[in-house]
């Protein structure tokens, strides 16, 4: 497995989609923490929600992109279908893939948030709590997309449908579904209200990473007064940990998936 996270790595932090990314992401974050330094102190605010979109925003696009074009990339060429030849389960494969792919988008969010830091405190700032956890979530952002994106590499034929298929979900993930949830909002009946609120929030992580990130602040307030027992929950332990459930079922599932995958394609390799 060590070999494949590797490999993995090393091939995927050339890409020039990823130092694209590193430099624009940089960019961007320190602008907007430079602009705001000294008002990020913990509270959500109109800097830390702008820092959060922009890694709604961008994360899950270069997550999908990066991973599922290169996979995609190395089934066409032949070269996974060698490397399911080699004496290694399909189990350590698949892992070893998404660690490697991973390390890499990780390295890159820590330098973007790097960039930012130093332009946090360049401008007199320090950092607050909320640009930690903003991190994390990051973190824990990339991850879910990286799983989403193997395994669109995998059943995509070429990397044009793997493209397609990467800008299909991240449009419906981050710009459509917001909408289609808002609506559904309006017309059910306020008794379904929760419900369905909580269920957007199981079905598209970037709806449970922005919804996570608001509870971890201590500020659910921003949900309204119809959602404030469901917002004290949601920032207790018992929330949080639900919160932290789902997140790993977004990562299993897919792995598992690739993982079936691969033991398929191992059996005609």
């Amino acid at each position: 497995m060590n070999t494949a996270i590797k490999y993995q790595w090393m091939m995927m932090i050339r890409s020039k989609w990823l130092i694209t990314f590193a430099v624009l992401f940089a960019v961007l974050s320190s602008t907007v923490i430079a602009s705001s330094g000294h008002e990020a102190s913990g509270v959500f605010t109109r800097s830390t929600a702008a820092l959060l979109n922009l890694s709604l925003l961008l994360v899950p696009l270069v997550a999908l992109l990066a991973g599922s074009l290169f996979i995609a990339g190395e089934k066409e060429d032949g070269r996974l279908s060698l490397i399911l030849t080699y004496p290694v389960s399909t189990h350590s494969l698949t892992l070893g893939l998404y660690v490697g792919s991973c390390i890499s988008l990780w390295t890159v969010v820590a330098l973007g948030y790097g960039s930012a830091s130093i332009a946090l405190f360049a401008t007199g700032g320090t950092w607050s709590t909320f640009v930690f956890l903003s991190f994390v979530f990051t973190i824990v952002l990339t991850s879910i997309f990286l799983a989403i994106a193997l395994f669109v590499g995998l059943v995509a034929s070429n990397r044009l449908q793997a493209l397609g298929i990467s800008l299909f979900i991240w449009a419906f993930s981050v710009l459509f579904y917001e909408f289609i949830v808002l609506f559904l909002l309006s017309v059910v009946p306020k008794q379904w209200t929760i419900f369905l609120f909580a269920l957007s929030i199981i079905l598209n992580p970037v709806e449970l990473v922005r919804v996570w990130t608001v509870a971890a602040l201590k500020s659910s307030a921003l949900f309204g007064p119809q959602l404030y027992e469901w917002s004290k929950w949601a920032e207790s332990a018992s929330g949080q940990l639900t919160f932290i459930a789902i997140a790993c079922i977004w990562i299993i599932v897919p792995l598992f998936l690739v993982n079936v995958w691969m033991k398929r394609g191992k059996r005609y390799a």
